[in-house]
């Protein structure tokens, strides 16, 4: 019963763990993905208009 219920417990905290790490890894490289991703195309779209603005 004891070993049973370690593994038991161990088994269900591993996966609310393991699931916990999946979710929480998900949103966090999203939210640094799509961070990167926006701030880049915003930076990068300053820069290009400021090189054709001023270009021209």
């Amino acid at each position: 019963m004891a070993w049973h219920g370690m593994a038991w417990h161990g088994t269900v905290w591993y996966g609310m763990v393991w699931y916990g790490m999946v979710w929480y890894g998900m949103v966090w490289y999203g939210m640094v993905w799509y961070g990167m991703v926006w701030y880049g195309m915003v930076w990068y779209g300053m820069v290009w208009y400021g090189m054709v603005w001023y270009g021209m």
